[in-house]
């Protein structure tokens, strides 16, 4: 009688202890998780905060360019165009770099910040 006490007692007890087992595994589980969800989440605020940053600037350049003063400039710039009065005169920069490359977007290079 002793010994069926005895295997039932350990069958009961290793019974338990696989089911604390259990509850510890998916309490582990569930917080990991949490913790790659929150670190995604933080990633796509920092996204959302940087591409809000990049669309104000482009509404910025996109206002730019459609205001007169850009028109004015380009009309200077690539026609040659002055206003009465105006003495024309062309500055010359020294050559680029062949071996340079550019970096960025169009517009960025275009528009420097």
């Amino acid at each position: 009688m002793q010994t069926l006490f005895q295997s039932r007692g350990r069958l009961i007890f290793f019974g338990c202890m696989l089911l604390a087992g259990y509850f510890v595994y998916t309490a582990v589980s569930g917080y990991t998780h949490s913790q790659r969800i929150d670190k995604g989440r933080a990633q796509a605020a920092s996204d959302v905060a940087q591409l809000q940053q990049k669309e104000a600037y482009l509404e910025a350049i996109h206002k730019y360019v459609a205001s007169d003063a850009y028109v004015e400039q380009v009309a200077r710039r690539q026609l040659g165009y002055i206003r009465d009065g105006e003495i024309p005169f062309v500055v010359t920069s020294p050559p680029l770099d062949q071996n340079q490359q550019s970096s960025g977007e169009w517009w960025e290079r275009l528009f420097p910040r």
